[in-house]
């Protein structure tokens, strides 16, 4: 698997009433692939040409999106779904999205990017939730977990997230580091069976990771809050991923 990487690590401040804990947000996936017959030395070199350019062209936007890339960390074949790694744009709401993307159209109409080395032939929107985080503090660099998750019969949403949002909490005052999010898959997304949604954690880097999973299973593991997230949804086994923030 070839590497090459970038991501993005967005907390929000919180309060202590139920949904308004979270800050809702859209995101937009790409999905994409080292183009066939490229040496990994080539493939670097007009990737980080491509990133530089790409992010030198958004950041001149000066708007409220944000865009990162992942790679594959602890994964396997299902979990990668046949592409190489993802980028992921976030924004506040799918206007601002629409309003970036045809601002950024219309800027590599006046001033055409380097050539890429990635065939991005999938792409899908999804709905967030953002939770309570440990800190405001944004990093250039973090991991991420994402879980595949269904509702169970009889679930309450907002009591799911709620006791979500009360057990993050009681896990960063246990010393974990990080953040979460609900995301709910939107335009582009498989059909048929499929997660009714996912929930991702984040660290800023392998060692507040690890940290923090020592600290789950050690300490905060158990609590009442989080028994009570089990009583409204399932989760199937994650994935890991890895990447550096490209702007905002």
């Amino acid at each position: 698997m070839r590497i090459l990487l970038i991501i993005f690590l967005s907390f929000f401040a919180f309060s202590d009433d139920h949904d308004e804990m979270y800050q809702e947000g859209w995101a937009e996936y790409v999905y994409c692939s080292v183009k066939e017959g490229l040496s990994d030395k080539k493939a670097e070199k007009m990737f980080e040409k491509r990133m530089v350019a790409y992010a030198e062209m958004a950041e001149e936007l000066e708007d409220e999106v944000g865009m990162v890339m992942l790679w594959p960390f602890y994964t396997n074949e299902e979990m990668r779904g046949g592409d190489d790694m993802f980028f992921v744009t976030h924004a506040p709401t799918m206007k601002a999205l629409g309003e970036h993307n045809m601002a950024m159209w219309a800027a590599q109409e006046e001033n055409k990017l380097p050539e890429s080395p990635l065939e991005c032939d999938n792409a899908s929107t999804a709905f967030q939730r953002v939770g309570p985080s440990s800190t405001d503090e944004v990093t250039d660099s973090f991991v991420v977990d994402y879980y595949p998750c269904t509702y169970k019969e009889g679930a309450d949403p907002m009591a799911m997230r709620t006791a979500q949002a009360t057990f993050a909490k009681e896990h960063y005052a246990n010393g974990a580091q990080g953040g979460y999010r609900y995301i709910y898959p939107a335009d582009g997304s498989p059909r048929g069976e499929g997660p009714d949604f996912w929930v991702s954690t984040s660290s800023p880097d392998l060692a507040t990771w690890g940290e923090s999973t020592d600290i789950f299973w050690e300490t905060s593991y158990g609590s009442e809050a989080e028994r009570e997230r089990w009583n409204h949804m399932t989760c199937d086994s994650n994935s890991t991923w890895y990447g550096w923030r490209v702007h905002n």
